[in-house]
């Protein structure tokens, strides 16, 4: 009977997207069957790079696969994002005015068309930057200058498809983060120095409807661009310009005004010169975040976050000639740890 049970179950989990095998513990093999070491994906001005035992990898590294040539479309990628469930990932292709979309992207290397392409005039997609999808909601977001950009069916998306909604923040928007399980996008303004939240994101349409903005001197932010949020609900915010610094705030759903940063990575031992786009590792207890300094050419990962402040050297780095990362090269980062 148990066997039976068993069977039918596996069944149903080949027939149902999102169910976990019985008997496999999440997080002990990947997709092929064989050990988790992490997959670090990293966006430069003509290539996208995968770096394999991300969880480990230190120093003058080679990536394992390079996705680069005339059939892949890059022109000029930035942000990047991993629906790390599907294999998919998504490229804000602000040379082209596109987004392009690789499914079963860690099978992926050399000169490879994308599976799809968002590009047209009906897309209003203007040099997009950064970019979020909302896999519950099967939401893709885009930002684009001022705008943010929303467009329905982002899983199979293609095309000279119009986006259903257009959210304008009245700011050139720096970057984005989803928090796509309690339906909050972060949205980062470089030039007032801010990140602004946007409750019930899926709903927001035309003007942005700010339910909380971060901002003011005392929140120490200076021209922000990456942000992502740790196991604790702690907004970590990247500031580029100086003092260059990570910032990092309490309370994410509810932060708002002229706070104080709980916490604040900064100083010559951190190695910023340029912090930028940023990636979780939370399957670590303490937390792990991956950051992309593209000035110093490298990826600096910073191990127990949760006690982290002040003037402190990374846990690990991945930065060399054999990485194939160049100062001003690093565009944006993906980190997944399913595989």
């Amino acid at each position: 009977m148990a066997k039976r049970i068993l069977g039918f179950l596996l069944v149903a989990c080949n027939l149902f997207a999102g169910c976990v095998s019985p008997g496999r513990v999440n997080g002990a093999t990947g997709g092929g069957g064989g050990s988790i070491t992490g997959q670090l994906y990293v966006a430069t001005p003509s290539s996208i790079l995968r770096f394999s035992s991300a969880l480990t990898a230190n120093g003058n590294i080679a990536p394992a696969a390079t996705i680069s040539g005339a059939a892949t479309g890059l022109s000029s990628p930035q942000r990047i994002f991993l629906d790390t469930f599907t294999d998919r990932l998504f490229v804000a292709n602000q040379g082209a005015n596109s987004v392009l979309i690789f499914d079963n992207v860690s099978t992926l290397t050399g000169n490879v068309a994308p599976s799809r392409t968002l590009v047209g005039a009906s897309t209003l997609l203007a040099a997009p930057t950064d970019l979020a999808v909302d896999g519950a909601n099967n939401l893709l977001y885009v930002a684009s200058g001022t705008n943010i950009l929303v467009f329905a069916a982002a899983s199979t998306i293609n095309g000279n498809s119009p986006p259903v909604r257009n959210i304008n923040m009245g700011v050139t928007v720096s970057g984005l983060f989803l928090d796509a399980t309690n339906n909050r996008l972060y949205v980062a303004d470089g030039v007032n120095n801010a990140v602004d939240r946007l409750d019930g994101a899926s709903a927001q349409d035309v003007i942005g409807i700010v339910g909380g903005s971060i901002a003011g001197p005392l929140t120490l932010l200076s021209n922000p661009t990456g942000m992502t949020l740790d196991a604790n609900g702690r907004l970590f915010v990247s500031n580029s310009s100086a003092p260059l610094s990570i910032t990092i705030y309490t309370g994410a759903s509810v932060a708002t005004g002229n706070i104080a940063p709980a916490a604040s990575l900064s100083g010559a031992s951190t190695g910023f010169a340029g912090p930028g786009p940023m990636a979780f590792n939370k399957t670590v207890t303490t937390g792990e975040v991956f950051i992309a300094d593209s000035l110093s050419a490298g990826i600096l990962i910073y191990t127990n976050t949760d006690s982290a402040n002040g003037n402190l050297a990374p846990s690990r780095t991945i930065k060399g000639a054999a990485t194939g990362l160049v100062a001003n090269g690093i565009k944006g980062i993906a980190l997944d740890t399913s595989r």
